[in-house]
């Protein structure tokens, strides 16, 4: 099989990360960083992107990128509507939702699409997106809340997810598709997800205060919690950032550096210890409940994203969720690879191309609008 080369397009709030991979090799990852005055004159993520554009494109001639050798280029898939995973071209209809930000993600990866777009048609090159942020492959039961009208969105880390998922497929003679495995994903956010033969069906609302306690997520918290937390004098935009950002270590610690955290429990810390101690029961638990999403059927645990670098925290998961399956540690991030991957498989013939519809992959159960 030809080694195709992809060119990526991941950005982000204070950089954009740019790669380029060949076969199974990177070639490139390089993080252009931006200054927020670049941005200064710029209204909206969208404003942005002639410049993230020329920025791009002068980090790809400093490093001797020949981009006539490039066959496709993917974008990171956030600003769109709901969709099942797999890889998707990036057409007229991808670019305009992504260029609006129709899903109201308000985040600068939505130029991930544009920029795709862009480079795609300046090279006479197909551009895609793979497995965007919004993959929502829930089953029924999975959306239903104990409100009326009231449904559980779907809130993880697909495209690292799913790569792990896929490579660890492969190394192990398996097919992702006649699977069942639970992901960890663990970084800043934790999201622990039941996939089920290929699909996501379940998982916490990572960043929507469900979930275990993170880093700089606060984890379940209730009704009850958010009434207390309004009549100490918190807004709800202040008790949101708590669940979706400012909370979990970061809140109670000061930092959401494990590092340091690890250096405050050496010291004899033992509101640190407990903090750490929490955060690990937590992940455990969450793992527990998508075994029972999974009728205890699971083929292997899967832990990826930085936090799986602390070994310590590694080991201690493993040992409370190794009795539901064998458990297996991809440390780090593979959003380049993955988003070269997913391009690679359709260009190869492994995987079919996706359209993107414009419409939300759920709109509600048949029974309601019948």
């Amino acid at each position: 099989m030809k080694d195709f080369v992809i060119l990526t397009i991941n950005p982000g709030s204070s950089s954009t990360k740019c790669g380029l991979v060949k076969g199974e090799q990177v070639l490139m990852d390089k993080n252009i960083d931006h200054d927020r005055s670049e941005f200064a004159d710029c209204k909206t993520f969208a404003d942005q992107e002639p410049k993230r554009m020329a920025l791009i494109q002068e980090a790809l001639r400093e490093s001797g990128i020949d981009l006539s050798t490039v066959d496709a280029v993917v974008g990171r898939g956030v600003g769109l509507y709901a969709c099942e995973g797999g890889t998707y071209e990036i057409d007229d209809l991808a670019f305009d939702h992504a260029t609006r930000d129709v899903a109201g993600i308000h985040h600068p990866a939505t130029l991930g699409i544009q920029i795709a777009y862009k480079f795609g048609k300046m090279l006479g090159k197909p551009a895609f997106f793979v497995n965007p942020m919004p993959v929502d492959e829930l089953c029924d039961e999975a959306r239903m809340t104990g409100i009326k009208g009231c449904y559980r969105p779907a809130r993880s880390h697909p495209l690292n997810q799913k790569q792990v998922a896929i490579r660890h497929s492969e190394l192990t003679g398996r097919k992702y598709e006649e699977s069942n495995y639970i992901i960890l994903h663990l970084g800043g956010g934790i999201s622990i997800t039941a996939h089920r033969r290929g699909r996501a069906i379940d998982g916490n609302r990572a960043g929507d205060a469900q979930g275990p306690i993170s880093p700089n997520r606060s984890g379940d918290i209730c009704t009850d919690d958010i009434v207390a937390l309004l009549k100490k004098g918190k807004t709800i935009e202040e008790i949101n950032e708590l669940a979706s950002n400012r909370g979990g270590l970061v809140d109670l610690l000061g930092t959401d550096d494990l590092r340091k955290v690890k250096e405050m429990i050496a010291a004899g810390d033992k509101f640190a210890e407990l903090c750490y101690n929490a955060m690990i029961y937590t992940i455990i638990k969450w793992t527990a409940m998508m075994a029972g999403a999974l009728n205890g059927k699971v083929d292997a645990i899967l832990m990826t994203g930085g936090m799986v670098f602390d070994t310590d925290l590694a080991d201690r998961i493993k040992e409370g969720v190794g009795w539901i399956a064998p458990v297996y540690s991809y440390p780090g991030s593979f959003e380049t690879e993955a988003m070269a991957a997913g391009a690679i498989r359709v260009l190869s013939g492994q995987e079919a191309v996706k359209k993107y519809t414009g419409r939300p992959v759920w709109q509600g159960f048949d029974f309601e609008t019948a």
